[in-house]
């Protein structure tokens, strides 16, 4: 029997139409109900290629770094290899010695300052209650309900902060001992995927080459030629709006943070600062998030320079936005306000922070990625590409232009 005559006959085409249907909900079912198996599945792979991941990371941060080297201290070498490798060396270096001194130096005051703050955080409770309580004992024209209110709300929630504060302190070489396991499989990923990071940079043009002539292979050379333009193109934006907020952040804003609380004796200095420095890395709302709890923190132990910190915040944050980031970063995303909040809303709750810190990059090459293929498809069309052309009180009809 003929095939194709038996696929033009419509009951056949319907049991097939079926058949595809049935097969694809039962497909569809299977997935949703071993979702948790599925995500397993796929956590395990990672965690299997956590080593190369993490390789891949540092290749990409130590990339540039290794590129300045080469063409900048190493340039009058002769031998590329050497060239190179050299670079790599350098750039290790740098890399490691860096940690060293974060680990050293940096950590050990954070962990002091985190440690007394646990354990001094119910004694600026006490003293900020006693303030209260004996201001609204002056205060005659209180009424005695609002004090008695005041005194349960303030009893509830200096059990609430005891019942946190002291599991954390008297749990917290248990927690330790528990994560230890888990820090040398950090240790023993990221040694691994340092070597993979070594040979990937060592080989960065053969990688280029292999990925393109695969591409050539498989699809048109005009298409992989503009792909790889894009990728180009991805990778700047993304590396230039990094780059920049990181040297804002911590360059500008963790720096005079720590300069104005070690210059007025503020306690928890290094402390503060490094929460405004990282909270200030997620763009808009970021010195926001680390503001508000560095102001609580301070306020237990003197509110007069609490609000002398906030106030400080607001000036520094005024003259970052409109003096050192426009300077830092010269290009600016071009992202609309609304995007950069529907970005930093969405990646954040996908990602966490991680996802708050790449939201307006990430999101800004998704956006230029979408106008461009709009604005190509629109010339195809042989219609304008400005937005004003399309209000609603307007027809639209193809440029004059376009039309030649």
């Amino acid at each position: 029997m003929n095939v194709k005559k038996l696929f033009d006959n419509k009951v056949v085409q319907i049991g097939v139409t079926a058949f595809l249907v049935i097969a694809a909900g039962i497909l569809f079912s299977f997935i949703i109900y071993n979702i948790g198996v599925i995500f397993g599945f796929i956590k395990n792979i990672l965690n299997i290629m956590m080593p190369l991941i993490y390789g891949l990371v540092l290749a990409y941060i130590m990339h540039p770094i290794v590129n300045l080297f080469e063409n900048k201290v190493f340039n009058k070498i002769e031998k590329e290899k050497t060239k190179r490798n050299l670079s790599i060396l350098c750039t290790f270096v740098i890399i490691i010695g860096l940690l060293v001194a974060l680990i050293s130096i940096i950590i050990p005051q954070l962990l002091t300052s985190i440690q007394s703050l646990l354990v001094n955080v119910p004694d600026y409770l006490k003293d900020l209650e006693s303030a209260i309580t004996g201001w609204l004992s002056n205060n005659k024209e209180l009424s005695a309900d609002i004090l008695e209110k005041y005194n349960e709300i303030s009893k509830s929630l200096m059990n609430a902060i005891n019942t946190v504060i002291s599991p954390l302190t008297q749990s917290a070489l248990d927690k330790v001992r528990s994560g230890v396991f888990g820090f040398l499989t950090f240790i023993f990923n990221f040694a691994i995927g340092a070597v993979f990071a070594v040979y990937i940079l060592a080989n960065t043009k053969n990688f280029g080459a292999g990925i393109r002539k695969t591409l050539y292979s498989f699809f048109d050379i005009k298409h992989v030629d503009a792909f790889i333009d894009e990728v180009k193109h991805v990778n700047h934006v993304f590396c230039q709006f990094m780059i920049g907020k990181i040297c804002d952040s911590f360059g500008f804003v963790f720096t005079c943070t720590l300069l104005f609380l070690l210059i007025c004796k503020y306690p928890y200095a290094l402390l503060i600062a490094t929460l405004v420095g990282l909270t200030d890395l997620i763009p808009y709302f970021g010195p926001y998030i680390g503001t508000i709890p560095s102001a609580l923190l301070i306020c237990m132990i003197s509110p007069v320079k609490a609000i002398t910190f906030v106030l400080f915040i607001v000036v520094l944050q005024q003259i970052d936005g409109n003096f050192v980031t426009p300077a830092i970063q010269r290009q600016a995303t071009g992202l609309p306000s609304f995007w950069v909040l529907f970005a930093i809303t969405l990646f954040g709750g996908l990602f966490g922070l991680v996802g708050l810190l790449i939201a307006v990059p990430c999101f800004t090459i998704i956006y230029e990625l979408v106008i461009d293929l709009v604005n190509q498809r629109l010339k195809n069309k042989k219609l304008p590409v400005e937005t004003e052309a399309y209000t609603l009180d307007k027809i639209v009809k193809p440029s004059k232009k376009q039309k030649d």
